[in-house]
């Protein structure tokens, strides 16, 4: 009797532990971390033999498994001897995970003397009940389990739902973009951070590396995306992130550069985790991304985008830090073994000459030593491209005299009728393919007939719903030409009256530049395919527009 009353007088500090999760719908005001606080302050004030000592919040943080910086602290404080008991809510706020639960419950606190109080589960250590404890709490632990894994499927699924549907699921908007005031499962342009990020792709054009476009916005003291975001108020952290302070860096500027989102396209759901109790980051399959097209307002071009995809796969490196690549930087090529050229100086007393040579040839000599000065290649694109871009402009106001909508409709109808026929050619072989069993039943064909006609008419209709869907791909395609399909012309357009080359015109229009052993210059422009498509679009004139040169 006297161990039990000095027991029951004994003073108990106190550690209240309160979590709210995000994902697991907590959203009820007596949920919320205020008042979770305020029923274990309310409990301790009717307990004079609990005093607090301490009250640990983790804020967002699961309950399928302890590693939560509040819960690891507090264990430090028990592991020090500051607290001997813990109060919380009830077991749920505790932890979701029954296992692991119970294990601390009844292992790792009695081990430390800890005292563990669930207030609305009526869960007292101090007080147990070992006959029904046994059951009641591995139950209550379960069932709290149950809910996890059940929100967990929810929420995966209406994700799916969201992203199915173009909503933007993401706890932050890409840097160059906000959430929508009105919906913000949709992004709206950021008025600064798009002007940055229309900036890097205009210096990426221009030649410069992506080491170098971040020393310029260290410079102009631009603030990082992380940076920036904060400064808005947004609760932000990146695992990228590895120095105290935040700086541009290349490989920050690269992520920029590769990002779909700024043309429109919402990629969502790449990475996926095995269960709700592994958080183990796994990257999906391509194919398995939800990716949806003009699901937004377009930051860049759809053109300088992929500008500077074919940029950033090239080799551009620098010569000198902080200049830009040279402007035939991953567009010339031997002709002869494929290998890029590469510059080189020679010196010739006070001057110096500059040529372009292969690199197989200059690296293992395993390719002849034709060379070209830097002087002639630029004067021989020059030439080709001005002539390029004057009979574009030329073409396209040819057209605009014409009515492009008659010749727009007359295709279109051809299309439409091209197709009926091979809709109609689909049934009949159908058709002959639902008559074969009566005619076999009928003792008209025997059975090796029956499966060789069979074979016969699925051939034929697989033939016909193939070229069925390639007319229909082709009508869809000449509904974007009509719109979308002539915008490269307006990039020649923009260059009419240019007189000397750069980087950023020659990646825009040049794809590439061959030179063969002989000295000839070879140049294939972008969008070459859809120039022939163009010239076939008005009646030929007898001009040869091959773009080739020697010297």
């Amino acid at each position: 009797m006297a161990n039990s009353l000095q027991q029951t007088e004994r003073v108990w500090n106190v550690c209240g532990y309160v979590r709210l999760s995000r994902e697991d719908g907590d959203k009820e005001e007596s949920n919320s971390v205020t008042g979770q606080k305020d029923l274990i302050r309310d409990y301790l004030s009717r307990h004079p033999d609990l005093r607090e000592r301490g009250m640990k919040v983790d804020d967002g943080f699961t309950g399928s498994n302890f590693d939560r910086p509040g819960f690891q602290s507090m264990m430090e404080d028990v592991k020090a001897g500051r607290i001997n008991c813990i109060v919380v809510k009830d077991l749920s706020r505790f932890g979701r995970e029954h296992l692991d639960a119970g294990k601390y419950i009844e292992n790792i606190f009695p081990f430390f003397g800890v005292r563990f109080i669930a207030i609305n589960d009526h869960y007292d250590s101090l007080h147990r009940n070992p006959e029904s404890d046994e059951i009641i709490l591995p139950f209550r632990n379960m069932l709290n389990e149950a809910y996890c894994r059940d929100t967990s499927v929810k929420v995966r699924s209406l994700f799916a739902v969201k992203r199915d549907r173009s909503d933007f699921i993401g706890s932050s908007a890409p840097f160059g973009y906000m959430k929508s005031p009105d919906n913000r499962h949709k992004l709206v342009a950021d008025d600064f951070a798009s002007g940055v990020v229309r900036d890097i792709f205009r210096w990426k054009i221009q030649g410069l590396g992506i080491g170098d476009i971040a020393d310029a916005l260290n410079e102009k003291g631009v603030p990082t995306p992380m940076d920036y975001k904060k400064s808005r108020g947004v609760r932000y952290d990146t695992p990228f992130r590895t120095k105290k302070e935040s700086v541009w860096g290349a490989t920050m500027v690269l992520r920029i550069l590769q990002n779909p989102v700024y043309i429109g396209t919402l990629e969502q759901g790449r990475v996926t985790t095995p269960s709700y109790k592994v958080k183990r980051i796994i990257q999906k399959p391509r194919e398995e991304w939800a990716i949806v097209e003009n699901c937004h307002e377009a930051i860049i071009d759809r053109l300088d985008f992929e500008i500077v995809q074919k940029a950033l796969s090239m080799d551009t490196r620098t010569s000198v830090a902080g200049r830009p690549v040279d402007i035939f930087g991953g567009v010339l090529r031997c002709r002869e073994c494929g290998a890029p050229m590469v510059r080189k100086t020679v010196p010739s007393g006070r001057k110096k000459f500059v040529y372009y040579v292969c690199s197989a040839h200059k690296s293992a000599k395993t390719c002849s030593s034709h060379n070209i000065r830097d002087t002639v290649l630029e004067g021989i694109v020059l030439q080709a491209l001005q002539a390029r871009i004057q009979t574009v402009v030329e073409v396209a106001d040819l057209l605009e005299m014409t009515d492009i909508d008659r010749i727009h409709e007359a295709k279109m109808r051809k299309l439409r009728t091209e197709l009926d026929e091979k809709r109609d050619e689909i049934e009949r072989q159908q058709k002959y393919l639902n008559s074969l069993y009566e005619s076999l039943t009928d003792g008209i064909i025997d059975r090796s007939e029956y499966k060789k006609f069979k074979k016969k008419y699925a051939e034929r209709r697989e033939e016909a719903e193939k070229q069925a869907e390639a007319i229909q791909a082709e009508m869809s395609k000449e509904l974007t030409n009509d719109t979308e399909g002539r915008a490269w012309m307006e990039r020649f357009r923009e260059n009419l009256n240019f007189t000397s080359l750069d980087r950023a015109i020659v990646i825009t229009l040049i794809d590439r530049i061959w030179v063969s052993r002989d000295r000839t210059v070879e140049i294939v422009f972008n969008w070459d395919d859809e120039f022939r498509r163009l010239l076939e679009s008005v009646p030929a004139d007898g001009t040869d527009r091959t773009e080739k040169g020697a010297f």
